[in-house]
């Protein structure tokens, strides 16, 4: 998991903070991915063939999925997908799987065509199509995926997350292209700020920004807080605001006679979400 900062105030906040434990951040480059709004998964490798892979759970325990994952198109089965190097003797690496938003339509008027009924947004789906109980399924739905940190690997790796993305697309691992380097916390800041204007225009749904310090050995001796590394940041974007009209006011009254007003609207679709009271 990763703590989560809204507006440039919390992001200079979380910069100060890592500043006193290590005065090197100040001179260290930051590197922005796209924060997918998807379903993070880990994925095991032994000596080059793909094993296991499970869903994040609630960060020690997750859910084996390895059937399912094993029908998205762009995972590979086995590593590399070209020449003959040697593979790590184990490789565990964690992505997301995701829904690009054009395939989330194409699929929902398909759904609509047969008379079924249509999903509301691509998260929710590419997080049930890989709880399917039947891979035949799974295999149906436009998975995609995107890794972006390796947790264990025997051998040496990258000492930069720039040169690591680089490293994981080296060996056949589908990687996000869209990433920014940062010199320094003011250009971080104004990459989150454009970002954010952008962001609507990209092929899937991502709800903010990771940042990470770019230099993985600084990055990781900073440590943790509780099940968050403090070398990284999620900058999320503020929700989804629509308009709806008020059709009625409702009175409820609780166990203790107390009389809460509630609002009664004209239902409205909030990233996948029918609000209507």
């Amino acid at each position: 998991s990763l703590a989560n900062g809204f507006g440039p105030k919390e992001v200079m906040d979380w910069y100060q903070r890592i500043l006193r434990i290590d005065p090197r951040v100040a001179a260290t480059q930051f590197i922005l991915e796209p924060k997918l709004d998807g379903l993070t998964v880990v994925l095991t490798y032994v000596n080059g063939i793909f094993q296991l892979g499970a869903t994040r759970g609630d960060g020690t325990v997750g859910e084996d999925i390895t059937d399912n994952l094993r029908t998205v198109r762009s995972l590979p089965l086995q590593i590399p997908i070209q020449g003959k190097v040697t593979p790590p003797e184990r490789l565990v690496v964690r992505g997301e799987v995701f829904i690009n938003k054009d395939d989330f339509e194409v699929l929902n008027q398909e759904m609509e065509s047969r008379g079924e009924k249509t999903y509301l947004n691509p998260r929710n789906t590419a997080a049930g199509s890989l709880r399917q109980l039947d891979s035949n399924i799974t295999a149906q739905r436009p998975l995609r995926l995107f890794l972006y940190q390796v947790l264990e690997c025997t051998g040496s790796l990258p000492q930069t997350q720039a040169e690591l993305l680089t490293w994981l697309q080296a060996w056949g691992f589908p990687v996000n292209p869209r990433y920014w380097l940062a010199a320094d916390i003011d250009e971080t800041i104004a990459i989150c700020e454009q970002a954010g204007l952008e962001r609507h225009s990209w092929p899937y749904e991502a709800d903010g920004l990771v940042i990470k310090i770019n230099d993985l050995s600084l990055a990781n001796g900073l440590g943790f807080v509780g099940k968050d590394p403090r070398g990284a940041l999620a900058y999320k974007y503020p929700g989804q605001e629509v308009e709806t009209k008020l059709i009625g006011i409702r009175t409820n009254v609780g166990r203790t006679g107390v009389l809460t007003p509630l609002a009664i609207l004209e239902p409205v679709n909030i990233g996948g979400v029918i609000v209507k009271q």
